[in-house]
């Protein structure tokens, strides 16, 4: 019965493409931070849909000046059921900062990401938890599920993916002394209200508790990175950033709002 109920919740929760509104618990959130450079800028803003341009933003509060950003953002999936403890799922998004010809901010979420971590070993609940992502994905009309290693340990982080043309390869140790923490600028909250996916073919509402507004984050800049190796579409080079948060972020989502383009 348990099962049975699980698949209908997770119908509901995706609405079959109706606007529904639903929980989103996230563990751990890593940014992977690539501060763009003109020839990049000018590679990432080919692949935005009609109407769509880059905006720099302050990622942190502290940064004294905007910029252009692509991020790699990788957090656990956090399933609030008892049942589901002993399910781990990582999730990956490939994402940076927009506005469209309206005035619309956001954040668009590049395909074929999202990417979703699939179960290593068979199991009932597994194999149900798997079932319901490639479910998401196929509403969505982007992302996929892959081998998808992130561990953010004590004394190292670990990436490990390989889907076409991205490649993420970082094992990452940390140091062992206390560093400055980060909070997100009054930018990036203005800019993650809204989620672009499937070409901007639909965008997510995303609404935040407190804990995601006070979060800190702890940064590693490129001088310190070692052991990095990063492929995609627009760049083969290490990040200029790591920033990640120890704890879990809550996140209310109204998804699948059907975009409409401006008539031109």
């Amino acid at each position: 019965m348990f099962f049975i109920k699980k698949l209908i919740f997770k119908f509901m929760e995706l609405g079959l493409g109706l606007r529904t509104c639903f929980s989103l618990e996230t563990k751990d959130p890593l940014f992977v931070n690539f501060k763009l450079s003109p020839s990049e800028i000018e590679a990432v803003q080919k692949k935005l849909p009609r109407g769509f341009r880059l905006v720099p933003v302050r990622f942190f509060e502290s940064d004294s000046t905007p910029n252009y950003w692509l991020s790699y953002n990788f957090y656990e999936i956090h399933y609030p059921k008892k049942e589901l403890q002993a399910i781990k799922k990582v999730r990956c998004e490939i994402n940076t900062f927009v506005q469209d010809d309206q005035g619309k901010k956001g954040i668009y979420v590049f395909c074929g990401s999202p990417y979703v971590s699939r179960e290593k070993k068979f199991s009932i609940l597994g194999w149900v938890c798997d079932w319901a992502e490639r479910t998401v994905c196929f509403i969505y009309g982007c992302g996929r599920l892959i081998p998808l290693t992130y561990e953010l340990g004590q004394r190292k982080i670990q990436v490990h993916f390989a889907d076409g043309e991205n490649r993420v390869a970082l094992e990452q140790p940390l140091p062992p002394e206390e560093r400055p923490e980060e909070v997100l600028s009054t930018d990036y909250l203005k800019y993650n209200d809204i989620s672009f996916f499937n070409d901007a073919k639909t965008y997510d509402l995303v609404n935040v508790n407190s804990a995601f507004l006070s979060a800190t984050f702890t940064c590693v800049d490129a001088h310190d990175l070692k052991g990095t190796s990063i492929r995609s579409v627009f760049l083969n080079r290490p990040p200029d950033r790591l920033a990640f948060h120890r704890g879990e972020i809550t996140y209310s989502v109204v998804s699948m709002n059907s975009y409409e383009r401006a008539s031109i």
